[in-house]
């Protein structure tokens, strides 16, 4: 949990990302002008902590990229229209090329709940627990814990990581 705004999250990698965009900038402009030195805003009371969700039950999306801070109309990086991608989750968004999505992977995040990295848990299992073992496809960039995968891995695969295809497959 944030322990300036209280945001929750599933894993440390989250809370650091969250952190460093959201409260290492404010604390670095404190300490350029350290003669305007105020408390923290506490979170107001008809803030929500947990994002907002649609009537389908899936957060609702943020209108700008994490990464560059565009929106659908103009990606910052490559001053190019873009759509964005969500987290079915949490809300945050970002373009395809930001994320460093293949065009294979862009397909397959369209056909079903896309989850960003701080809400990425297992395909399999459904946790998020053990992040350190938590493998994501090249393919769809679902996440699968090793010791969930049959056989079980031990080692991370070198190079590309694609066996979920199969394993969805087989799956279904």
């Amino acid at each position: 949990m944030c322990e300036v705004c209280g945001k929750r999250y599933k894993n440390r990698p989250g809370l650091s990302y969250h952190y460093a965009h959201s409260h290492l900038a404010e604390e670095e402009g404190e300490e350029k002008d350290e003669m305007d030195i105020r408390e923290p805003t506490p979170p107001q009371q008809d803030e929500p902590k947990t994002p907002k969700k649609g009537p389908d039950g899936l957060a609702l999306p943020n209108k700008y990229c994490d990464f560059c801070l565009g929106d659908s109309n103009l990606n910052q990086k490559t001053g190019q229209s873009e759509g964005l991608v969500s987290c079915s989750d949490c809300g945050r968004s970002g373009h395809p090329s930001c994320l460093q999505f293949t065009p294979v992977m862009m397909a397959a995040v369209k056909t079903y709940r896309w989850q960003c990295i701080e809400c990425k848990c297992c395909n399999m299992c459904g946790t998020s627990e053990n992040d350190d073992q938590l493998l994501f496809c090249d393919d769809c960039d679902r996440g699968y814990h090793m010791y969930c995968l049959s056989p079980p891995m031990s080692e991370p695969p070198e190079g590309k990581a694609t066996k979920c295809i199969k394993l969805i497959k087989s799956d279904s």
